[in-house]
């Protein structure tokens, strides 16, 4: 009886590739399920909207235009949204002048509770404080949400749950 043969070369990269693109293809699945409510990529421009910002000014995502913009939708009780934010600050640390991150704190606490929470954090990137509207415009259903815009206010794509600083910066040279 012949002892079997070790895989050859050609094999273990063949193997390997079929696994690589099995998991990308689960990745895109669950991508896609997870986002299937969201708004869809298209020439219209996003849902404008004016909130206030936790310093007391106000934002207009119109007033944005001809920047790539991260839209990020949180909660202060999510706890994946906590896990984000050093990805988060790691990301507006690395922003171009014609990019930024805006982030809508959805979770309808009172101003004085979220500044709090931002300040025990050391949150330095712009927090707006949602309103309904806006959180139904944008089809928010978990948390955290996060929208991609183009320089144009187009949506390019959006994500639910984690990600990092790397998958970030991605999904914005894409929005470019």
């Amino acid at each position: 009886m012949t002892p079997p043969q070790p895989p050859t070369r050609r094999r273990r990269v063949l193997s390997t590739l079929a696994q690589v693109g099995l998991l990308v293809l689960l990745y895109l699945g669950i991508s896609t399920w997870q986002t299937r409510q969201h708004l869809r990529p298209s020439q219209a421009p996003a849902p404008d909207f004016t909130l206030p910002a936790l310093d007391g000014s106000t934002v207009n995502l119109a007033s944005l235009r001809g920047k790539t913009v991260v839209l990020h939708f949180w909660a202060t009780w999510c706890a994946v949204c906590k896990l984000e934010i050093d990805s988060l600050k790691s990301l507006e640390e690395s922003l171009g002048p014609n990019q930024v991150l805006i982030s809508v704190v959805a979770d309808g606490e009172d101003a004085a509770k979220i500044r709090a929470f931002v300040a025990d954090r050391a949150i330095t990137y712009p927090v707006l404080l949602a309103d309904e509207k806006v959180v139904s415009d944008y089809r928010v259903s978990a948390f955290p949400t996060t929208y991609f815009l183009s320089p144009e206010g187009r949506i390019v794509s959006s994500t639910v749950g984690l990600s990092n600083r790397f998958a970030y910066r991605v999904r914005m040279g894409c929005a470019r």
